[in-house]
């Protein structure tokens, strides 16, 4: 159950579809970005978790991520993920509009009940 919910979240983000991606996570989900450029992003809420994936989704005119392997117990879950996309704008990391970047990273995933209640993305 835990693996179907993590492929559906990841399946609606490369799909662009943000009521597929919330529909995954408790109205209190803590979402955070954390960068190895020292980046830090951390929200929380699921209507917030929606703006933001509107306004990061037109960051990149093709992104994707791909789920390399995943690891579930006692209500969490590990995976490596592989993130390739071209971006749309300059990005702030400097980034080109137009470059393609590929980057190797980890989530970890928390499940309140069937729901993600925690999504922390490294990268």
């Amino acid at each position: 159950m835990m693996e179907d919910m993590i492929t559906k979240y990841i399946k609606s983000y490369n799909s662009r579809d943000i009521e597929g991606m919330l529909d995954c996570v408790t109205e209190d989900v803590v979402f955070e970005n954390i960068s190895n450029t020292g980046r830090t992003m951390t929200f929380e809420g699921r209507d917030k978790m929606g703006e933001v994936a509107e306004l990061s989704g037109h960051a990149f005119s093709y992104r994707r991520q791909k789920l390399i392997s995943l690891v579930i117990g006692q209500g969490r879950a590990a995976a490596e993920i592989e993130f390739e996309g071209k971006a749309a704008v300059d990005l702030p990391n400097g980034v080109k509009a137009g470059e393609t970047i590929k980057v190797h990273g980890a989530s970890f995933f928390e499940f309140r009940g069937p729901l993600l209640c925690r999504v922390a993305d490294y990268s």
